[in-house]
């Protein structure tokens, strides 16, 4: 089933602003919600298309890329940078345009780009310095480089994917900065849900085991993981994700992988007993 245009999804025109972008996904959000809906599949498969809508739209460089190639746009981007590494290059290229098309003596046309910010970061606050390109002019015809300017950002505990930061650089600039999140310490971002993956072995996976782990917040995650349990189960953990800009939080969903143990002699005995009965 091919998915519907995201400015259809929300109600949106292809102009729309980020104030009316957040205005739509809240009118959807509120009518297709779960609680307000439970039992409703239908409702359910609206919620999460307004909530995709949303995350791309509102991310000036999902939007973008959503607009020059589709669907597809999004995913291509690749690699979400690393807090210490360049930008990606089409954003430095509308720096670039944007600076050229308002620049004028000293003045400058302010610019957004888009910064990884690590998964705990977000969640714990804290500070990342990170690499922004700057716009300078050369002074001749209005022509423009590119500088590179080291820069820190701080980062309050509980700071939502989307949150924007301006920040003026040392030339003058007025610099909007869209934080995005970025993997980190074994967990995943998808979103506002957190995926991490769960390493069990086959045996605890067709009996069922108790784990633990020790979340990105600091505090112990402790759970039952089911018997028959097969590699790939997801296991939803509610509102242990990162913060919505809307409020509330997403998941924490956590990723079975099976791995095989290393028997002795004796539990090799016993393994092949056991494989002897399943027969």
């Amino acid at each position: 089933m091919s998915k519907r245009d995201y400015y259809e999804v929300l109600g949106l025109e292809k102009n729309a602003t980020g104030t009316e972008i957040k205005a739509a996904y809240r009118r959807a959000a509120q009518k297709y919600h779960p609680d307000r809906n439970p039992d409703d599949a239908t409702a359910e498969e609206s919620f999460k298309e307004a909530k995709e809508a949303y995350e791309v739209l509102s991310d000036p460089g999902k939007r973008a890329a959503y607009e020059r190639h589709g669907h597809a746009g999004p995913q291509q981007r690749g690699r979400r940078p690393g807090p210490g590494d360049m930008p990606d290059f089409d954003d430095v290229i509308r720096a670039a345009r944007a600076a050229a098309a308002g620049m004028g003596g000293a003045g400058m046309n302010q610019f957004t780009q888009q910064i990884a910010v690590p998964i705990d970061i977000l969640i714990n606050g804290g500070s990342i310095t990170t690499q922004i390109m700057v716009p300078v002019s050369t002074g001749q015809f209005g022509q423009i480089r590119l500088d590179s300017e080291t820069f820190t950002i701080n980062i309050e505990k509980d700071t939502a994917p989307g949150t924007v930061i301006k920040a003026t650089v040392n030339n003058g600039a007025e610099v909007t900065l869209v934080l995005s999140p970025a993997s980190t310490k074994g967990f995943m971002a998808h979103g506002i849900d957190i995926v991490k993956k769960l390493e069990i072995n086959v045996i605890e996976a067709l009996v069922g085991t108790k784990t633990e782990f020790t979340h990105l917040d600091g505090k112990i995650i402790r759970g039952d993981v089911p018997a028959g349990v097969t590699d790939g189960t997801p296991l939803r953990i509610q509102g242990r994700g990162l913060a919505h800009p809307m409020g509330g939080r997403g998941d924490l969903i956590v990723v079975i992988q099976l791995t095989m143990p290393v028997l002795d002699k004796e539990q090799l005995e016993l393994a092949k007993e056991l494989a002897e009965k399943l027969k």
